[in-house]
């Protein structure tokens, strides 16, 4: 009788509860990492997504925002080239009798107009294709695009007048500066507002 009882307190003390269970799973939990696909899109380039896979676990999951980035400098690249081949022309075009000043600002504003157009159509295309923001019509994204490089472009057109009338270097120096300052507000401001997922609008009806 007193074996039997010490032996079933023994099992009862050997055998783990339900919260020591819990405790044990909640741990490895914490310690073993979730199971997540890869954040950015893959491509048909076995080599490009083993890339981009470790860039994943060495940013933590921000794949997507490199593949963006990198996307947004080459176009944003091209669209610069372009940008000083128009101011360059401008200014060749434009009379002196203008002035420096009148001339850098007409032919900075001109050249970032153009710029701009021919920066949006292949980002909108390629970098930003799977943002949310995409589900807004072509001619909305292009205002928004629009309205958010238009302080891009200001910027660009002031930094290029300081460092061209207050530090006194070459114009297309100037203006070379401006663009590389202002491609990360750019960048960035195109997540926050241009590509910013649209939010639903709900009907609601007065009931009487």
């Amino acid at each position: 009788m007193d074996q039997s009882l010490v032996q079933a307190n023994l099992e009862e003390v050997l055998e783990p509860s339900n919260d020591l269970e819990e405790l044990v799973e909640g741990i490895v939990e914490q310690v073993t990492p979730a199971q997540r696909g890869p954040s950015y899109h893959p491509t048909r380039w076995d080599t490009v997504n083993r890339v981009l896979d470790i860039v994943d676990d060495v940013s933590g999951g921000r794949a997507d925002w490199v593949v963006r980035f990198v996307s947004y400098i080459f176009f944003g690249g091209a669209a610069a080239l372009v940008n000083l081949a128009v101011f360059a022309g401008s200014l060749y075009l434009l009379p002196t009798s203008l002035g420096d000043f009148w001339r850098t600002l007409i032919a900075g504003a001109i050249a970032c107009e153009i710029s701009l157009v021919s920066n949006f159509i292949p980002n909108d295309y390629f970098t930003f294709r799977h943002m949310p923001g995409r589900e807004r019509s072509w001619l909305a994204r292009c205002a928004r695009f629009h309205a958010t490089s238009l302080v891009g472009s200001l910027l660009t057109i002031l930094i290029q007048q300081f460092f061209s009338h207050a530090v006194h270097i070459m114009p297309m120096l100037a203006q070379a500066i401006a663009l590389i300052l202002v491609l990360f507000y750019n960048f960035s401001f195109h997540h926050l507002f241009t590509y910013r997922h649209k939010k639903a609008i709900v009907a609601t009806e007065n009931t009487h």
